[in-house]
This record gives C-alpha cells, sequence and structure tokens, in this order.
C-alpha cells in the first residue's frame, strides 16, 4: 500500500473535474502520494456511505473537496472533514480559517465584460445565472453588474434566468424569455454550458450570433471551441488550480497553517460567438486541428462506449460482465481498472453509521492486463482485497459508486487517461443497469429454486397444504384475525350444530367511536395501525376454543360465542374494554375520550328455534345502535 493518499471529493469526472485532476495527479505524483478520486451520485441526496468509509476507515492523509450540486451537501461535507481532523483544502469555496483554491473570476469576468461592453458594444444582455449558491457562479455575477454600473449602462433585472449549469435548463428559460423579450444584444452566462443552451435557443427563434446577439460562457471547456460560432469563455486554468491546490495541502499535511484563499489567474479567450471570423483568422488552422482531434477522440471513445453497452446488454452473470469489460478497458481510455459487487445475500456489517457489505472482486485489470481473482468476500471498508489492496491508493484512481434508486450494487475502481471525453457517467449508468439485472437475474433464479422446492414439498402434503390456503383465505388481510366469510361460516355452523335450549349462542357486534376522524387527524395508516392493535386486544379476550373474534368490515368487528349466555358475553365485552382502555391509542379529535374507545352491542339466542342467525345478528346489531345512540363507549344488551 502507498503510504499516504489523498482523496479528492467530485461529482463526476467531467470537463471541468478533469483539469483539476490533471494538475493535482502530477503534483502529488511528484510527492509520491496517490490520488483517489470519490464520485458522488448527484441523483442521490446526502453523502454516500462510500465516502463516509473511506474517510473514516482508510485514514487518507488529506482531501480536496470541489462543489457539490447542493448547499446541503457541501456543509454536511465540511462538518464531516472538521469532525475527523484531516486536513482539507477546498477548490471553488471561500471558507473562512480554511486553505481555498478559486479561480480569479474578478479578472476573468472583468477581461469579457470590458470586451462585450467597451469592444462589441453591448448594451442590453441578458444574464443567465448558473448554480445559484456557488461563490465562483455569485462572483461573476457581481462583476457583471459592477461593470454595467462602472459604464453607467442600466440593467433590467426581467432579463435575469437561472440555468443551473445544464444545457437544456437554460434552453428552455432562454427561449421562455425570448417570447417576451426580443430586444437584447448579448446573453451572458456563468459557465459554458449555459452558454450553449442559450446560444441554441437564440438560433431557434431566428436571432444569428454574434450578428444579433452576442454569446459568452465561462471555463473554457474543449465544446466551447467545437461549437459554430465558437463560444468566446474564460479559461480558468484548471490544471493550475488543481496543482495548487494539491500544493497547499502537501503543506497543510506538512502542518503549515492554513493558506486563506489563493487566486489563480483567468485568461479571456475570444470567438466567434463575439467576434466576425475571417478567412484570414490567424488562429483558425489551430482551431481546426484541435476540433479535428478532439472529434476524433469522441468517436473512439463513443464507438467503445456504444460497443461496451451493447454486449453488456447480454450478460447475465458477473464472469460475463467482468470478461465484457476486461476487452472494453483499453477502448475507453483506462488504465487500470477494478470492478467490486456487493454480496446481496450476506448480512451486512455497522460500523460508525456506516454499513460495510461483504463484496467480491469481479475483475481486476492492472497496468499489465487483467489478473486472476478470488472467490472470498471481504469487507467493502476494505476497499479491495488484501492482494490488490496496495493498488487502490496507488497513483490514480477514480472510486464510482454504482447504485440504482436507493439499491447499492458495487463500485468500479479505474484511472482514467482524463482525455477531453469523460466515460465516468457512461460506466456508472451501463455497470448499474447490468449489475442490477443481473443480480435481478440471479435473485429470481434462486427464488425460483425455492417454488421448486416448496411444490415438491407441498405436494407431499397436499392436505395440509389445502388446509392452509383455505385459513388464509378465511382471514383478514390488514387485521391477520377472521374475515367476515369466516364470521359467516362459524355462525351458520354453531347455529345448526345446536342441539336444546341450554346451548345459547352470543355475538358480539363492536364498532370503534369515530373512526372517521382518527383517520382525518392521524392519517390512514395510523389509522390501519390502530385497526390492527384494536384487532390483536380482541382476538386475545375471546378464551373459549369455539369463540371467534372477527373484523365485520371497516371499523366493525363482530365474536361469535358458542355456548356462551349473557353474562358470559358480557364478561368477554368487559375484558376487551378494559385492554382496550389499558392500550391507551391517542384519539385527540374523539368527543367521547381521548383514546380510542369502542361501542358494543350484545345479542344472545338461547334456543336453536329463535328463526335463523341473520335475525341474531340484527339483534346484536340493534343494540350497537343504541349503544351509540346512548354516548358511545358502552355496552348494550339487546333484550
Amino acid at each position: 500500500m502507498a503510504e499516504r493518499f489523498v482523496v479528492v471529493i467530485v461529482t463526476a469526472v467531467d470537463v471541468y473535474q478533469s483539469g483539476l485532476l490533471r494538475g493535482m495527479r502530477r503534483r502529488l505524483a511528484e510527492a509520491g502520494i496517490g490520488l483517489v478520486a470519490h464520485l458522488d451520485d448527484p441523483q442521490i441526496p446526502g453523502l454516500p456511505e462510500s465516502l463516509r468509509c473511506i474517510l473514516l476507515h482508510n485514514t487518507p492523509a488529506g482531501v480536496i473537496t470541489t462543489n457539490c450540486l447542493s448547499e446541503v451537501e457541501e456543509l454536511a461535507m465540511f462538518r464531516l472533514l472538521d469532525s475527523l481532523g484531516i486536513p482539507a483544502v477546498h477548490i471553488a469555496q471561500d471558507l473562512p480559517g480554511a486553505s481555498c483554491v478559486r479561480g480569479d473570476n474578478v479578472m476573468g469576468m472583468t477581461l469579457l465584460m470590458e470586451h462585450l461592453l467597451d469592444g462589441v458594444g453591448v448594451r442590453r444582455p441578458l444574464f443567465v445565472r448558473g448554480l445559484s449558491h456557488q461563490p465562483d457562479h455569485l462572483e461573476r455575477e457581481r462583476v457583471f453588474r459592477r461593470e454595467l454600473a462602472r459604464r453607467g449602462i442600466p440593467f433590467d433585472e426581467d432579463l435575469v434566468i437561472v440555468g443551473e449549469s445544464d444545457r437544456d435548463t437554460t434552453y428552455r428559460e432562454t427561449a421562455r424569455l425570448l417570447r417576451r423579450h426580443r430586444d437584447l444584444d448579448a446573453v451572458v452566462t456563468t459557465d459554458d454550458w449555459c452558454a450553449l443552451g442559450a446560444m441554441r435557443a437564440l438560433t431557434d427563434v431566428g436571432l444569428r450570433v454574434p450578428e444579433q446577439a452576442v454569446v459568452t460562457g465561462f471555463d473554457n471547456y474543449p465544446l466551447a471551441s467545437l461549437t459554430w460560432p465558437g463560444l468566446t469563455t474564460v479559461d480558468q486554468n484548471l490544471e493550475r488550480q488543481g496543482a495548487t491546490a494539491a500544493e497547499l495541502l502537501l503543506a497543510r499535511m506538512d502542518g503549515a497553517p492554513p493558506a486563506g484563499t489563493v487566486l489563480v489567474p483567468c485568461r479571456l479567450v475570444a470567438r466567434g460567438s463575439t467576434l466576425a471570423t475571417s478567412p484570414e483568422d490567424p488562429e483558425a488552422v489551430s482551431r481546426a486541428v484541435t476540433m479535428a482531434r478532439t472529434g476524433h477522440a469522441n468517436l473512439t471513445v463513443n464507438r467503445g462506449v456504444l460497443e461496451l453497452s451493447r454486449e453488456l446488454i447480454h450478460c447475465r452473470d458477473l464472469d460475463q460482465v467482468s470478461r465484457t469489460l476486461a476487452s472494453r478497458v483499453a477502448g475507453l481510455g483506462l488504465t487500470r481498472c477494478f470492478l467490486v459487487a456487493y454480496e446481496h445475500s450476506s448480512a451486512t456489517i455497522t460500523a460508525d453509521g456506516v454499513r460495510h457489505r461483504h463484496a467480491r472482486l469481479v475483475l481486476d485489470h492492472g497496468a499489465g492486463g487483467e489478473n486472476p481473482t478470488d472467490a472470498d468476500l471481504f469487507l467493502s471498508c476494505q476497499i479491495l482485497p488484501a492482494r490488490q489492496r496496495a493498488e487502490s491508493f496507488n497513483g490514480f484512481l477514480v472510486y464510482l459508486p454504482l447504485t440504482v434508486l436507493d439499491r447499492q450494487l458495487g463500485y468500479l475502481l479505474f484511472e482514467p487517461d482524463l482525455g477531453p471525453v469523460p466515460v465516468s457517467e457512461t460506466l456508472r449508468m451501463d455497470l448499474s443497469r447490468t449489475l442490477d439485472t443481473v443480480f435481478s437475474t440471479q435473485e429470481m433464479r434462486r427464488h425460483a429454486a425455492t417454488l421448486e422446492e416448496l411444490v415438491v414439498q407441498r405436494t407431499r402434503d397436499l392436505e395440509q397444504a389445502n388446509g392452509e390456503l383455505q385459513r388464509m383465505a378465511l382471514l383478514d388481510g390488514l387485521t391477520r384475525i377472521a374475515n367476515r366469510s369466516a364470521f359467516q361460516a362459524h355462525l351458520r355452523e354453531h347455529w345448526s350444530e345446536r342441539t336444546d335450549a341450554d346451548d345459547p349462542l352470543a355475538l358480539l357486534m363492536i364498532d370503534i367511536d369515530l373512526f372517521k376522524s382518527f383517520n382525518d387527524r392521524y392519517g390512514h395508516l395510523a389509522g390501519d395501525e390502530a385497526l390492527r392493535r384494536v384487532a390483536a386486544l380482541l382476538d386475545l379476550s375471546t378464551h373459549g376454543a369455539e369463540d371467534l373474534a372477527c373484523r365485520y368490515g371497516g371499523e366493525e368487528f363482530a365474536v361469535v360465542l358458542p355456548g356462551t349466555g349473557l353474562s358470559g358475553a358480557q364478561a368477554v365485552a368487559a375484558r376487551f374494554c378494559r385492554s382496550l382502555d389499558e392500550a391507551a391509542i391517542p384519539h385527540e379529535e374523539s368527543s367521547v375520550a381521548p383514546v380510542v374507545t369502542v361501542s358494543i352491542g350484545i345479542a344472545v339466542s338461547a334456543s336453536r328455534d329463535d328463526g335463523d342467525p341473520v335475525d341474531l345478528v340484527q339483534a346484536a346489531d340493534t343494540a350497537l345502535y343504541q349503544a351509540k345512540s346512548l354516548g358511545r363507549n358502552r355496552i348494550a344488551l339487546h333484550r
């Protein structure tokens, strides 16, 4: 294992993060320190268990953070790092008493605004705010407003939209605004993604860029040079920011105090979205070469991604997944690759608030090619088994959690080339879906095998199985006591079995008082739980072998008491009322009592010639109505 390693927390390995990682990797490698980039899934709220596990159980020498998509997540991450006492440096943040690195947004945005206002002559710009909580974006907006004010140019607040650093969001919001306002001459954004979305919206409504409206971005992502016209933007020197963050962290690891905020210079990159181009443009050939190389890289990697996706569709077990991924490692620009799958059939171990799963190394593809893997399980907090563990913190690796919804499937450790075409999100989606399919298939096979065993067992004892099915058919699905069908069958059976006048049959009809108000106050889930508790107490109150407590319907229950006279029926009712009173289920909306109460009607048939069992039900129901009419929470007898 490397003596020391650093964790960098990112939301992706996209063009922004790739530039930062290249700078970090180079500087940390010079110091002999490994780098692990942990990717957080932006679709899953909160800090991932895998990140907490790495920080708590693998003792990194330091941490570098980049901005999260959520301010809440950023605060949670900062609190965790503070509690662990791990030296940290923060990129694109400005935290008091900490070491922070930022691009010089004031410098970059000032150059951009001077170009627009003094060079191009912009006077009525639309402003697109990227991430509303992100300090870099907020500072860029402040400079935008300051430069307009310095020149006495009024700004219409109706010309502000929020793009959330997303092309599609910016496109929709810009298109919506253009339906109301067409009298603008520029779109100024806080990042390139927003700029690309805005440019598409302008052209879709027939506005020419740059002749009728100019567009600017910020970040100088590779795609900015691949659009037509090329996007004017600001290069914030991401590699230098990453290297600076690594240098500050090395100093913190050696005991130096926090350095405060260090600004890295930015530069303006003016392209066709604000400039009219000409055939004599001296940089045209250079841009064309860059576009061709980037386009070729896109085609190569996209082909590898497509082939991997196509082959993963047909994988039905982990061995097939391993072989497929191994065959595409080089085509995806990966140097090393380790695939780890969780063993869902084994229990998890919880320590320090983190769940450690049993895991299996599915693929070990090191720098020299594919290596054999062991079948033994290991705890996920170890990252890799002992034999491969030195690899996990040696050099540079990306830790990519694989999830579908809230199902943790495993993770991928890989070393990308950090070129212009990111593959991490594609790997996340394809491998997550494939592992989910594999595990689901395995579970279905295990379930099918279990069903086969169950069929064999039930074939051996068919009568017992049928009896169980019949019993289940007579149970109420919610309360798990007898249902109305069972009540009717039981009542008819014991009505017909009476032999003489000394063989009474008692019936209790029970209704929960003001139960609709209970549901309205506490909700139907709480109402269901109350019904289950009432049913359980009622069932416990019957002691006779032939006594049967039933759910009659809704909040109404019934008790059939064969061979029981009036006094016995009253005793059962009183016993049930006492147990319900002791349970004290709160019912604040009741006008009868602050707890759940019931009304009970009792009827007894003392002779087998008393008519039909329906008459007994009607008599008990009449008594129940009388109990409710007298104020509820009482027992009434049918005379």
